[in-house]
């Protein structure tokens, strides 16, 4: 069923296809917590949300109450002030029509212990084309396909830093930098398990370094570093097994491309979400100026 989400008092139908109801069952969430956050909106500077959308929250926040209204109260707040990485996207525009072609990202179709994985791969070695807030804005965008049809417990990230040069250097931005590590590890509703980042060479540890700059603890140590060569048998026994990754990784899946490509149509069925969104962060925008 579509869920709906609510701006003011206009609603908007959104490409859920869970229903809260289900997750209650399923003891992944409570009346009590949702009609808690309910309740918390009314009163807060918050826009409102509708039960599917709290439900992502709670989840992530291990239905903790407070946690939980930190968490929107983050998402909003970061969202509203990084329009470059949270704005503007529909999958077919011009920018992320070119970023889709510098990066490939998709979200794996078979989960591991009901966490989702995603895999990201530099498609493009262009430096010039190394727009980082783009690629950032196309990372984020893969989560809400894997959040449409049955929120995952958590998110095990793969970043292939393969391509990446020192040119690469001059397209860093470390605001741009600072506002994904803020997002990913305080406003995403979705928890982190690992992010294994894959053929990291001396300049994929600079990049890296700058991010640990802004790392709390619990995200620092969800970080696992491969070197080049490594020995993906041992990666399938101890991290992922083959039969949830693409082609390229020695994996049972489609091609890291075939994989891509259906997340972008994934991403196209998605688009009035991200619409309704943009305008969810406006009112939050016109409320908390």
């Amino acid at each position: 069923m579509a869920a709906v989400l609510c701006v003011n008092k206009t609603k908007m139908v959104l490409p859920y296809e869970f229903d809260v109801k289900t997750l209650i069952t399923d003891g992944r969430t409570n009346n009590k917590n949702v009609r808690e956050i309910q309740r918390w909106l009314k009163t807060s500077s918050m826009p409102s949300l509708h039960v599917e959308s709290i439900a992502l929250f709670l989840i992530s926040c291990d239905n903790d109450i407070s946690a939980t209204e930190t968490t929107i109260k983050k998402f909003f707040k970061i969202k509203s002030e990084a329009p470059e990485i949270f704005n503007d996207r529909d999958i077919d525009n011009e920018i992320l029509t070119k970023t889709r072609e510098v990066i490939l990202a998709c979200s794996v179709p078979k989960r591991l212990q009901n966490s989702v994985i995603h895999c990201y791969k530099l498609s493009d070695i262009d430096y010039r084309n190394f727009i980082l807030s783009d690629i950032f804005k196309l990372g984020f965008m893969i989560i809400d396909v894997s959040q449409r049809y049955d929120p995952p417990d958590e998110l095990i990230a793969i970043i292939d830093m393969e391509g990446l040069g020192a040119m690469h250097l001059t397209r860093l931005k470390v605001s741009v930098i600072k506002t994904f590590v803020d997002f990913l590890q305080d406003g995403m509703a979705l928890k982190i398990k690992n992010i294994h980042v894959l053929n990291t060479n001396y300049i994929a540890e600079k990049f890296i370094a700058i991010a640990k700059l802004f790392m709390n603890k619990a995200l620092a140590d969800a970080l696992i570093v491969h070197p080049i060569g490594m020995n993906m048998e041992e990666f399938y026994k101890e991290y992922v097994p083959a039969s949830h990754l693409p082609q390229e990784y020695g994996g049972e899946l489609p091609s890291f491309t075939t994989l891509h490509e259906v997340s972008i149509q994934q991403l196209r069925e998605l688009k009035p979400l991200f619409e309704a969104e943009d305008k969810l962060i406006s009112v939050y925008k016109a409320t908390n100026s």
